[in-house]
Parts: C-alpha cells; sequence; structure tokens
C-alpha cells in the first residue's frame, strides 16, 4: 500500500497550496512590472539626454553682429524676447497699446511663449499649480495661446544674437504661429495677453519644444528634443553667468 499524501503539503493540492501560488505569481508579476517601469524611465533619461545633446544646426556660430534676442527659462517654461522693432519688422504692427490692459504701446521688447489654453490661463504661478491642470495638458491638451509680454527695460535673460536673415526667419516663424482668430485674452497683469496660436500641445511638442523649433527655424544650434525647459537652456546663460 502507498503512503498516504501528507495533508498542506506545498505541491499546490493541500489547503495552504493555493494561496502561495497566488502570492508567488503575484509577486512575479510585480517584479516584472517594477522592470517595465524602470526600463521604461532609462529610455526616457535616455532620449532626453540624446535629444539635448544631439544638434540641429551643428555648424551654427553667433555672429560679431546682428540684432540681439534674449532666451528666457524658470525651470518650467521657456520663453524668446524680441526688440520691438528690428530688421524692418514691426511687432506693432500686430500687437498695439490696446492690447495690453494698462493702454501703453510697445516701445522696447515683447516676449513670447507658447502653451495650452486651461494650463495657461488657470496657472500663472507654481502657487496655481494643479496637477489636474497639467495632466490634462499633457493628455487632452488640444487649444493653444501665445503669452505675450511688454517689456519696458533691460531683459533678465540669456542674449543670443542673430544675423538679420536669421531673425527675419525668426520673426516670420513666429508671426505663423498665430491664428487666424482675432480673440485676445486679458494676461495676468497690465502688460500682458493671451492671443489664439497654432497647433496642439502634446508631451512631444512641449511650450519648451515650441521655443526650440523657433531657435532651429531661424539657425541657432538646439538640441533635437527639448521638452524639458533644462534640456534647451542650459546651451544659454545670462552674461553675468558667462563671466
Amino acid at each position: 500500500m502507498g503512503t498516504p499524501a501528507r495533508r498542506g503539503g506545498t505541491d499546490g493540492c493541500g489547503p495552504g497550496g493555493w494561496p502561495r501560488r497566488i502570492l508567488d505569481a503575484a509577486g512575479r508579476c510585480l517584479r516584472r512590472l517594477a522592470r517595465l517601469v524602470a526600463g521604461l524611465i532609462v529610455a526616457l533619461l535616455l532620449a532626453l539626454l540624446v535629444g539635448a545633446l544631439w544638434p540641429e544646426n551643428r555648424h551654427w556660430q553667433e555672429p560679431e553682429r546682428g540684432i540681439t534676442i534674449f532666451v528666457a527659462g524658470t525651470a518650467a517654461h521657456t520663453e524668446l524676447i524680441l526688440p520691438v522693432a528690428a530688421a524692418g519688422h514691426d511687432w506693432r504692427d500686430r500687437i498695439s497699446g490696446h492690447h495690453f490692459r494698462d493702454g501703453r504701446t510697445p516701445a522696447a521688447y515683447l516676449s513670447f511663449s507658447w502653451g495650452e489654453r486651461n494650463f495657461f490661463l488657470t496657472t500663472e504661478t507654481w502657487a496655481d499649480f494643479r496637477l489636474s491642470a497639467g495632466l490634462r495638458a499633457l493628455v487632452r491638451g488640444h487649444e493653444t495661446l501665445i503669452h505675450v509680454y511688454r517689456i519696458d527695460g533691460p531683459p533678465e535673460a540669456a542674449p543670443l544674437r542673430l544675423s538679420e536673415a536669421q531673425y527675419r526667419r525668426l520673426v516670420s516663424h513666429l508671426g505663423a504661429q498665430f491664428a487666424e482668430s482675432r480673440e485676445v485674452i486679458s494676461g495676468y497683469g497690465e502688460t500682458d495677453s493671451f492671443f489664439p496660436a497654432r497647433g496642439r500641445y502634446t508631451p512631444f511638442r512641449t511650450c519648451n519644444q515650441w521655443t526650440r523649433d523657433a531657435l532651429a527655424e531661424a539657425g541657432v544650434r538646439v538640441g533635437r528634443w527639448t521638452p524639458l525647459a533644462q534640456s534647451l537652456m542650459w546651451r544659454f546663460r545670462r552674461e553675468e553667468e558667462a563671466e
């Protein structure tokens, strides 16, 4: 006669077998998921690094003479600051005093940045940031706006000199980013406004990629994919930082 099977054995047939098998299977799934997430994070970091370092317009050099613009950036957002009038182009043909709450006509500089409409209008500072608005901009963002600030004094940003031909390409590109709509939305204060823009905001085409695209169109050496502000701004330094 054979030996009776032991109850509670580890072959999965006893009373304690099924819970253990379920726990083992769950553990394997969690480990695989963890490896997948880690792999995706590494792949994303590599893509960000390669995108920032792999240059477009590799042979560009800043000219000795030309028109100075400025590139400004925070921890999350970048913008371009251009003279109101230069190289035969006058932004006052499009943006005048009645576009600002205080009614003053631009005379020195204008800054331009781009972003998802709802996020722009609800997030003036980091104190106003809501995770739901950020996720909506990345996942469901459709309409976009160009944010224009009037700057009356010297910009506190990284200077960048362009030739006249490069500058004209830049302003032509920026002008084409405005939608045909004549809608103007009051900004956060007396000196800024929002204008309807072309294009859709996505994780691959962010506000910082928009700034990059404009500089690339002008012929400036920039990384090929710069969705983060740091991906773009490391190439540009303010004068006091360069000394």
